[in-house]
């Protein structure tokens, strides 16, 4: 059954899946005890994830030679399909946000290509703010309640800091840096919306 308090929420998902990843995948899942079947629509394929009372829908594209799975936003209501996800995200190299919110702290993690590029934990004591070199900020409030404004002060700041670098890379004329920055600003600037809606 759902735990009510476990919710997961992928959003700008985007995984190339091998046909091995993909079967590796589905035997994970149907050893768990899961059931599996595919529906079909003009451009989309889906894998049905079905246990006890609820189902998921992974949507992918199909391609010559491996499947993508891409959505912009996708809730997980199961702990196991979740961390099975997230794995994906690292092992096949993908893209995507991934916010946990459950009993205790929430967590929104960034993952480009398989790396996290970025991670904010969220609760009532600690703030870190990371990423893929290690702490970037870490903050306690002495067991007051923090303001989320904080976090979502930081994420300005480093959004002007990649505005920064995106003007460097203008100048020079850099073009693979120049759509790298812009691809990272895009990111932050969802992420920072979903920290928006703690404000």
């Amino acid at each position: 059954m759902r735990d009510a308090y476990f919710d997961v929420e992928f959003t700008e998902v985007y995984i190339e899946l091998t046909k091995t990843a993909l079967h590796q995948f589905i035997k994970r899942m149907m050893s768990q005890h899961y059931s599996l079947f595919w529906r079909y629509d003009t451009t989309t394929i889906f894998l049905m994830i079905e246990m006890e009372d609820y189902i998921h829908e992974l949507p992918f594209v199909r391609n010559a030679s491996f499947l993508t799975l891409s959505a912009e936003r996708l809730n997980i209501y199961d702990e196991i399909l979740a961390a099975a996800l997230e794995k994906l995200l690292q092992c096949e190299k993908g893209n995507g946000i991934v916010k946990r919110a459950g009993k205790g702290p929430m967590y929104i993690t960034s993952y480009q290509a398989g790396d996290i590029e970025s991670m904010i934990e969220i609760d009532g004591s600690e703030k870190v703010m990371m990423n893929r070199n290690g702490s970037m900020v870490q903050y306690r409030d002495d067991g007051k309640a923090l303001d989320p404004r904080t976090i979502f002060n930081m994420m300005n700041l480093e959004i002007d800091y990649v505005l920064m670098e995106l003007f460097e890379s203008l100048q020079e004329e850099n073009d693979k840096n120049v759509t790298l920055h812009k691809q990272r600003l895009k990111r932050l600037i969802n992420r920072r919306e979903q920290v928006k809606q703690l404000l």
